[in-house]
């Protein structure tokens, strides 16, 4: 072989690279272009194969040799027959794939039925399981695909849908649920990342012993594997982020052959999988991210490539476009029409989805009303923006401010959500007096109105008093004011201001019409709009929702519509309106932008959260079950963790001192692998940049598990960086650096197992697991070694059995943590109980519907009540002079 004297070389003017080293460029220009690995050769290691090593590797063992120029990983079709070779993996690799699959398989399916019992967020992905089969609609944050696999799976188990995994620890056995068959679906989805990691290495361009490196390395990660044996969603998202990865290697296999069938067959299943990715997780989002950062790259190479006439060059651009854009959106959408057609029953999901919505389930019949609002109508007004209820008043009142009566959002209908609408006095006078004061007149954009609480005769009323709850400034009291026979003052009078209108009706937009426009009561004198953003009154306000009146409000929580129109003098002929059913589209658009709205919510604390910059050195892990002497901590192998992380760090610290050596006229070829390193580690570095940062921006609540994906493509740049840089040395001392990563793995697999499968531990093993301080699994559960009195259920042994908290405790990831003495004196920590993540606890709080009251309950309140407001009109009722000036003007 020829022989590199230098690792670098010097560029000088005029002067051109030796003949050696232009060829390992223009080898290297291939693998840049996304030249297919061959993988179907003999081993590199000779005739008997022992390595399991081909002699496609690119390289020999013998220091002396650098020369790549006729390497077969490098530069594979440099000519001849070898245009015509195709990526493939060998007999020998399928054999040795298959043995690690076996090991893997006894890895991930082990003791599977560990513990009988509800394990953290199964108490949610299981449920929802159930809610498919029986086919009620509910809401969660998270797109439907991998719960509809939890479903499917569930179906074929035998589940029927009837258990509720209400809560963290219920027995399985005693409720005769098949939840073995529910947690082999995301087992078998675990085992599959181990030949995907192969495939994936392999295409792109490692060494067959790298391979098997790299899948026996995700095969002992006790995270993934943790993850993978539970009813939750990362399982899924993480097999086809896999999927998706290990396509997208496998098409730049066949970058000499475009458009062939292979080439579009990897395409568009990379398109495929990027849409089912996306459809488990919205962290697919930065899956597709990835993708689309490398798509970028490929395109303006080619852009450079001469030999890719223009024509080309279009196909190639429409070819990714449609295969990486249109194809996962298609994906998508396809997904949520199947999660809309099973979940065709009204449930609890109905009150985070507009009337329009709940309208296409089966129970839910909203009706039709006279279109055309006129002054005299008796209307049901609903808030838009949170589908609490209608505007609603009743026979209590305030208990703070100005104790009028109250106004509020209430859930269901009832009488005392009608309000007649009616004119001003002033107008009311106006037309009396004109020709015609008996014609129906519409109410128009800009009219002035009062509206007139059905049953207790009270007025929609605002003055400036602070409201029970909301107790800002800017916003005022809403009540209902006045009496049966009472005319009214000025703080009754609102505008009405159309902001929307139905696009098929153009008048919707210009007069006031049930369903179609959508409108803003404007308070005329404090120039504040009818607001509620969902927050409760107390018991004395029967826990119904507040109204409050906003200066400079945003349009969304004050923007209202009428639903229920009632006029004795519309014609019978009248147009009718009705709730229309919207598009698949619009109902993902709907779905979506409330998973949007909800998931920027959740910023309630919780014991196990985490923040992005710990995940990397995997400061803490969180706890996902606990019974007597054992427990599910979820907890990474340290070795892959930390390694990968150092993995990536040096491929950005190589980067950026070869930018400079470059600039300075050095070219390091990084022994011929240069332009390997950048497209393999590379791509994964890339990615798990990708999967990592964003998070950064969030500020709802995060977990480990967020960092699961960006883990697996941290293990691809480990593995690769490895193959790539050991490849000079020889064959022994690489072996023995692989062997002895792989030894430390395995070892670790075994250490942590415990905490993973959730078998008996000794508290001495635990307590010397713990490297860090910060590891809070809970140690006090475990016997001491050589215990033979077992523990009593729920008890910990030497423990205090109820602990008590110790001033000034340390904060471990957010909430202090309590202190006990142990038998020896000595301070100990207790870590908090595993707790599962309800992303829905506020939401549902909010969306409870309040108690339901009768009118008859109220009634005797009555005549007290008219008695009050009457002596109230002998004094100033606070802010009721017409000439009540407001302070602020109204901002849209």
């Amino acid at each position: 072989m020829a022989h590199l004297e230098s690792m670098r070389y010097r560029k000088q003017p005029g002067g051109n690279a030796g003949h050696d080293e232009a060829t390992v460029i223009s080898g290297m220009s291939s693998v840049a272009a996304g030249t297919p690995t061959t993988l179907d050769s003999d081993d590199a290691y000779g005739a008997d194969g022992a390595a399991g090593l081909n002699s496609d590797l690119g390289y020999s063992y013998e220091k002396k040799d650098l020369d790549f120029s006729t390497s077969s990983t490098l530069a594979p079709f440099a000519a001849g027959d070898r245009q015509h070779q195709r990526f493939c993996i060998s007999r020998n690799q399928w054999i040795t794939l298959g043995f690690i699959v076996l090991a893997a398989a006894y890895v991930r399916l082990w003791r599977l039925s560990n513990p009988a019992q509800v394990v953290f967020d199964e108490v949610h992905f299981g449920k929802f399981a159930g809610k498919y089969l029986n086919g009620t609609y509910f809401f969660d944050v998270h797109p439907p695909l991998a719960k509809m696999m939890f479903a499917a799976a569930g179906r074929l188990a035998g589940y029927d849908g009837v258990f509720d995994f209400k809560s963290i620890g219920l027995d399985y056995i005693a409720a005769n649920v098949p939840y073995i068959g529910m947690r082999l679906m995301p087992a078998l989805l675990g085992l599959s990342m181990v030949p995907i990691t192969y495939v994936t290495l392999a295409a792109l361009g490692h060494a067959a012993d790298a391979c098997a490196l790299g899948a026996l390395l995700v095969c002992f990660e006790n995270a993934l594997l943790t993850q993978s044996r539970l009813i939750l969603l990362d399982a899924s998202l993480i097999f086809f982020t896999g999927l998706t990865v290990m396509f997208w290697a496998l098409f730049f296999t066949e970058s000499h052959r475009p458009f062939g069938n292979r080439w579009w067959g990897y395409l568009m299943l990379t398109g495929v999988n990027l849409g089912n990715a996306l459809s488990c997780k919205w962290v697919g989002l930065f899956l597709i991210a990835t993708v689309g950062v490398w798509t970028v790259k490929d395109l303006w190479e080619k852009l450079g490539d001469l030999s890719i006439s223009p024509g080309q060059y279009v196909r190639h651009f429409v070819a990714r476009a449609v295969a990486l854009i249109v194809v996962p959106v298609v994906v998508y959408l396809f997904w949520f029409q199947v999660h809309f057609s099973v979940l065709h029953k009204s449930g609890d999901g109905n009150a985070f989805m507009s009337p329009e919505f709940q309208n296409t389930l089966d129970g839910v019949n909203l009706g039709h009303t006279p279109r055309d609002v006129y002054f005299g109508s008796r209307v049901r007004i609903r808030h838009d923006a949170t589908n609490a209820g209608y505007l609603h008043s009743h026979l209590s009142n305030y208990e703070t401010g100005s104790k009028q009566q109250q106004v509020t959002l209430y859930g269901f209908r009832d009488d005392n959500n009608y309000w007649v609408l009616t004119r001003t006095e002033a107008d009311e006078e106006a037309h009396q007096n004109s020709t015609n004061p008996h014609e129906l007149q519409q109410i128009k954009d800009g009219d002035t109105v009062r509206l007139l609480h059905w049953r207790t005769h009270r007025r929609l009323h605002s003055h400036n008093e602070r409201p029970p709850v909301t107790t800002n400034d800017y916003q005022n009291e809403v009540s209902g004011y006045g009496w049966e026979g009472f005319n009214g003052d000025s703080n009754d009078h609102w505008r009405v201001q159309i902001l929307e209108g139905d696009s098929s009706i153009p008048d919707s937009k210009k007069k006031l019409m049930a369903i179609h426009s959508k409108f803003r009561l404007i308070h005329v004198n404090q120039r504040c709009a009818l607001f509620s953003n969902r927050k409760k009154l107390p018991k004395w306000g029967h826990e119904q929702v507040e109204v409050s009146c906003m200066k400079s409000a945003k349009f969304p929580k004050t923007l209202w519509r009428v639903e229920s129109n009632i006029n004795e003098n519309i014609p019978a002929k009248a147009p009718l309106a009705e709730y229309r059913r919207p598009s698949l589209i619009e109902k993902v658009l709907e779905a979506t932008a409330v998973m949007w709205r909800v998931n920027n919510g959740l910023t309630k604390s919780h014991p196990y959260e985490s923040r992005p910059h710990t995940w990397p050195w995997m400061r803490r892990g969180m706890a996902f079950w606990g019974s007597d002497n054992r427990s599910i901590y979820l907890l990474g192998t340290p070795i892959i963790w930390w390694l990968s992380f150092v993995a990536v760090i040096i491929f950005a610290g190589v980067q950026v001192v070869m930018f400079f050596r470059d600039r300075r006229g050095f070219h390091d070829r990084l022994l011929g692998a240069r332009e390997r390193y950048m497209e393999s580690v590379g791509f994964s570095s890339v990615g798990w940049v990708l999967h990592w940062v964003p998070f950064f921006l969030m500020g709802r609540q995060l977990f480990l598990h967020h960092y699961l994906p960006a883990l697996w493509l941290a293990i691809l740049a480990l593995v690769g960086s490895l193959d790539l840089f050991t490849r000079r040395l020889s064959r022994k001392v690489r072996q023995v650096i692989m062997f002895a990563l792989l030894l430390a793995t395995v070892r670790m697999y075994f250490q942590y197992s415990h905490i993973a499968y959730g078998s008996p531990w000794t508290r001495q093993g635990c307590e010397r697991s713990k490297w860090l301080k910060s590891w809070d699994y809970d140690c006090f559960r475990f016997p001491e070694l050589g215990a033979t009195t077992p523990v009593a259920p729920g008890l910990k042994p030497n423990v205090p059995e109820v602990p008590m908290p110790t001033a000034g405790a340390p904060d471990i990831g957010g909430e202090p943590v309590a202190i006990v003495r142990n038998k020896n004196g000595e301070a100990q920590h207790v870590p908090p109980p595993a707790q599962n993540f309800d992303p829905l606890e506020h939401e549902n709080k909010l969306n409870e519907p309040a108690p339901e009251i009768h009118q008859d309950h109220l009634n005797s309140n009555s005549a007290k009540l008219d008695l009050e407001m009457k002596k109230k009109a002998t004094t100033v009722e606070p802010g009721s002079s017409d000439t009540a000036v407001a302070t602020n003007e109204e901002h849209e």
